[in-house]
């Protein structure tokens, strides 16, 4: 239930996202019930996206590798929180910790 609040109360909020690049240049994305309204490219970068088209993860993955800011954060994946197939890199088990998990499988 609670995550279709969430869906909910995100349909019906209008925002504006701002995207900075290093150099200063901004792209102003105003959003409407979930899709891009409007769009203000100040950054002489161009931007693969268009009116009309929903907010998704790629415009985030997108910033990212072009190198631009999110509202003044980091796009950008934590690197603590990779995953490798579907498990945080940080919970995979290294070196010393696979002899405790399976004695006597691997020689020393």
């Amino acid at each position: 239930m609670k995550r279709h609040v969430q869906l909910f109360e995100s349909w019906h909020r209008e925002e504006t996202i701002v995207l900075t690049s290093r150099q200063g240049r901004s792209i102003t994305i105003s959003a409407k019930h979930g899709t891009i309204h409007e769009i203000e490219n100040e950054s002489g970068v161009r931007f693969p996206f268009h009116v009309g088209q929903p907010i998704t993860v790629f415009m985030k993955s997108w910033a990212c590798t072009n190198g631009f800011t999110w509202n003044g954060e980091s796009p950008c994946p934590d690197p603590g929180e990779k995953k490798v197939f579907g498990v945080k890199a940080k919970h995979i088990p290294s070196g010393h910790e696979w002899r405790r998990i399976w004695p006597g499988k691997f020689k020393d």
